[in-house]
């Protein structure tokens, strides 16, 4: 089976190539998303991000022609000049995160201080049920439990409340499968779907310096790359802009700057260009800005 050919006969365009899948825009719903629609080259599968939905090559093509009954579906098919046959059943193994005990938050002290001496409320601390952890893998760090969709626990991330530029202690520690994470999303996904804008910044100090200015379809990558997990959430979003900020390295070594180059390339895979804005900083990072400074940055966007 020609995938991309039949496609065409259905009606669809502009097309894009992206590795194993094609990605387009769905012609059976109204959509701005030009590829929030994929379909496996080989099985023809597909997965409507914008919809949550997925099926096989005939249902797609049920929902294209927008007829009610999938054995029209196949007569059209076996219509074309291109021979359909049904594709191949693959076992798909699929790696559950791992969910750590809640008797683990028993061993957070419920000091802000740290926070608060940066700037942070103490009314935005609570909301992340964070606090400082004194023995083990993340001692003398303040940590934040990092809860998926359905509010179980699936790692941590602390940060060093020591001085970490003088020992080898690095400033972020994570524990658990940080590339599954989509975060805070278990207190922001109204927000995002309903705002239509996210904010993608570095680390939850960022995320904090934000959310206490009110600003809060934010997310966090924990790092300088776009994880799998977070570009999926992202196409089932199906944002009208996605603004990365990451750090403003510009005085330093640039990292910053060149992850947000790297991400927009990315993105543009899967969005419009002129749904992605790099708008870093104008400090280093959020954290060093007052909530003035935050509120002046977020007229930018």
């Amino acid at each position: 089976m020609d995938v991309k050919q039949t496609l065409l006969e259905l009606g669809y365009s502009n097309i894009k190539d992206s590795g194993d899948f094609y990605r387009t825009k769905p012609i059976y719903r109204d959509s701005d998303n030009e590829t929030s629609l994929s379909v496996n080259k080989i099985t023809g599968r597909f997965v409507d991000f914008g919809r949550n939905i997925k099926g096989s090559f005939e249902e797609l093509v049920r929902l294209s022609l927008r007829v009610d009954k999938i054995e029209d579906a196949k007569e059209w098919l076996s219509d074309k000049t291109t021979h359909y046959t049904e594709a191949p059943k693959y076992e798909v193994k699929i790696s559950e995160q791992k969910i750590f005990d809640e008797n683990l938050l028993d061993k957070i002290e419920k000091d802000e201080s740290y926070w608060v001496n940066r700037g942070v409320s103490v009314e935005t601390l609570k909301e992340f049920n964070g606090g400082i952890v004194r023995s083990g893998k993340m001692k003398d760090r303040y940590v934040f439990p990092i809860f998926n969709s359905k509010n179980k626990i699936v790692g941590f991330s602390g940060r060093d409340l020591m001085n970490y530029k003088n020992s080898h202690r690095p400033k972020w520690k994570h524990i658990g499968s940080k590339s599954t994470w989509v975060y805070p999303a278990f207190l922001n996904s109204d927000t995002l779907l309903k705002n239509k804008k996210i904010i993608i910044v570095e680390s939850i100090g960022d995320l904090l310096a934000l959310w206490d200015a009110n600003i809060k379809n934010v997310i966090v990558s924990f790092g300088l790359d776009i994880s799998s997990q977070l570009l999926n959430f992202l196409l089932k979003i199906d944002p009208n802009e996605v603004i990365l900020s990451f750090n403003n390295d510009e005085a330093n070594n640039n990292a910053g700057n060149k992850a947000a180059d790297k991400a927009f390339n990315k993105l543009n895979k899967y969005f419009d260009p002129k749904q992605i804005k790099i708008i870093l900083p104008d400090k280093k990072d959020f954290g060093e800005m007052n909530k003035e400074e935050i509120i002046n940055w977020q007229k930018k966007i």
